[in-house]
């Protein structure tokens, strides 16, 4: 993973300096409801731009995710329980004698029956 990092890292950086290095020129960005004017580099409005709407999008997305967080946490929740009322079962079984390591033999699988389907031929 680290080499698949580096390897996406290192030149995704190399464009970055690569294009403030070219983009130095002055930009004046006036914020139009306020009285505001602010002098500033090409480089900082783009690359300013592109950090606000990938803050943006991952914001959204992590809200998107919320529900799948809120069932991973109710999974863990109920595995534990179950966790917890497997143990007081095996500790209930070894204070009635019956080791803990043996459990029943569940019972076989029955086997779903099909419906029969009967060909009929077009001849007339």
């Amino acid at each position: 993973m680290k080499i698949f990092y580096r390897l996406v890292f290192i030149p995704v950086a190399a464009v970055f300096v690569v294009f403030a290095v070219a983009n130095r020129h002055a930009l004046t960005l006036n914020l139009w409801p306020l009285p505001l004017e602010i002098d500033i580099p090409v480089y900082i409005a783009v690359l300013g731009a592109l950090a606000v709407g990938m803050a943006i999008g991952g914001s959204a997305q992590w809200i998107s995710d919320g529900k799948w967080r809120r069932r991973a946490r109710a999974g863990k929740r109920k595995a534990s329980a179950l966790e917890r009322q497997l143990t007081l079962a095996e500790a209930a079984r070894e204070a009635e004698g019956e080791p803990a390591g043996e459990a029943p033999e569940p019972p076989a699988p029955r086997r779903a029956r099909l419906p029969r389907f009967r060909l009929r031929s077009r001849t007339g």
